[in-house]
């Protein structure tokens, strides 16, 4: 189910219903309820893993608990943290490790390993073991209600693709439901449409240029894939962000806040500030629970260097199983790693670059770096580099009249990518006359559901 199809419309407005009808204490089983329904829409026969694994991370957390020694807590955490990630690694990985890693075809029939992937199923691993994690450093008390940890990892607006939550950021929502009609409605609203329009105007409307071009059609200019690769950086922002909006929307109406997970990216005047920006609670994640037990900055720059390596590869690896995703990871570590090594001796040196060459430098490399992640394979990255240099670059006005629409697109995103800040929506929707306000947010409405002519494609994240 999509938020930004008819149907979950239909869902959320008996969902809602039912919000203001039923008493407050018995919301967390409207949640727990509404978001089997919510997952179960897509494929029902796997309604039971995110149970499954909310049992395992309950049942071990108070395993893990009832042990005072540290040898055997870690013990303990390292079991329930295997059982927590086996399904995902199972599913995931075990094509890609027997067929490309291992090179076990013709030894054994490696297609028995393709199997479906799960919605959500990373999202469901991360959040889970954030909070084993949290309970074993006794950041977070041990959770002993069945009930409220299946709300915390169900709850459907972050349920599919995040934001990956910690458990302080919802679980103490959810224990103490405030009153619905407290809720601050337009706010929620304007929130939700923000994500739509990303959504649908833009995100779909540009991915069909892109996915013309990254299937390889004979023919493309240097003009097709300069604007495909441009494009997916815009895509790619709009698709998951615009997902992210429609999230914090949805929780806003229920009088839940969900962190924020994007920080206007494209905005970024170095590497580090980029990963400060996008995917935040990703990022976040990865600092804490990967980085950081690695060692961190501890013990000088080049175990720094290492450490960004390898957290950036598994992080890149983490989207998805496959050579380019590594690659993708490998790229941002590495960019990562010598920002941190250059650092101290640019400083010492009185070397600085300018925001504004920092920003352009930034966005283009993040923007090469997203070919990799969006190619099917490494062949296919590198045919789209080479149509750079290969690609007829004659007639550029025949290119640009081809794909007009989709550059007008990218043109008002760009102009307007500043501005992409929650806070001043709520602002807007705090003060904005409602004569103003809701025609303004009808009007967005329109123009999505025109552009869209009724239908939405799968969010590019729901694959990881």
């Amino acid at each position: 189910m999509l938020f930004s199809e008819p149907v979950f419309f239909v869902f959320f407005a008996v969902y809602f219903a039912l919000h203001f009808l039923i008493p407050p204490r018995w919301r967390l089983w409207l949640v727990i309820g509404g978001s089997t329904v919510f997952y179960a829409w897509w494929r029902p026969i796997y309604v039971e893993l995110p149970y499954a694994l909310t049992l395992v991370a309950w049942a071990g957390t108070i395993w893990l608990d009832r042990a005072n020694e540290p040898a055997t807590r870690r013990l303990r955490l390292g079991v329930t943290l295997a059982l927590v990630f086996l399904p995902l690694l199972a599913v995931k990985y075990a094509y890609f490790l027997t067929n490309d890693v291992f090179g076990l075809r013709g030894i054994i029939d490696t297609d028995q390993f393709r199997w479906p992937l799960p919605l959500g199923i990373s999202f469901i691993t991360f959040t889970l073991s954030a909070y084993v994690i949290d309970v074993y450093r006794r950041r977070y008390r041990l959770e002993r209600s069945l009930p409220m940890l299946f709300g915390y990892v169900l709850f459907f607006p972050h349920l599919i693709a995040g934001p990956i939550l910690r458990p302080y950021e919802l679980m103490p929502q959810l224990r103490q439901m405030r009153r619905a009609l407290d809720a601050r409605f337009m706010a929620g609203i304007a929130i939700f449409t923000l994500g739509l329009v990303k959504k649908l105007i833009f995100a779909d409307s540009i991915a069909l240029v892109v996915d013309q071009v990254y299937s390889g059609p004979a023919g493309a200019s240097g003009w097709d894939y300069l604007i495909a690769i441009y494009g997916f950086s815009v895509q790619i922002y709009c698709d998951f962000s615009g997902y992210t909006d429609m999230a914090i929307g949805i929780a806003y109406l229920l009088r839940i806040r969900l962190p924020t997970n994007f920080l206007r990216p494209y905005a970024a005047t170095s590497i580090v500030d980029f990963w400060r920006r996008w995917h935040i609670t990703l990022s976040h994640w990865l600092r804490d629970y990967l980085y950081i037990p690695l060692g961190g900055n501890r013990g000088g720059r080049l175990y720094q260097f290492r450490n960004i390596l390898i957290t950036m590869v598994l992080g890149g690896l983490w989207h998805g199983a496959n050579w380019t995703f590594l690659i993708w990871g490998f790229l941002h570590g590495l960019a990562l790693g010598v920002t941190h090594l250059l650092r101290r001796p640019m400083k010492a040196l009185g070397i600085s670059i300018p925001a504004w060459l920092g920003l352009v430098i930034t966005f283009h490399f993040v923007t090469f770096a997203w070919i990799y992640f969006r190619a099917k394979d490494i062949g296919r990255a590198h045919e789209i580099i080479g149509g750079l240099v290969h690609g007829s670059w004659l007639e550029p006005m025949a290119a640009l009249q081809q794909n007009a629409f989709v550059v007008v697109l990218m043109l008002i995103f760009f102009a307007l990518h500043r501005f992409d800040r929650h806070a001043w929506l709520r602002i807007a929707a705090r003060r904005a006359h409602p004569a103003l306000l809701v025609p303004a947010i009808g009007l967005c409405w329109i123009l999505a559901i025109t552009l869209s002519q009724g239908s939405s494609a799968k969010f590019i994240y729901f694959d990881f």
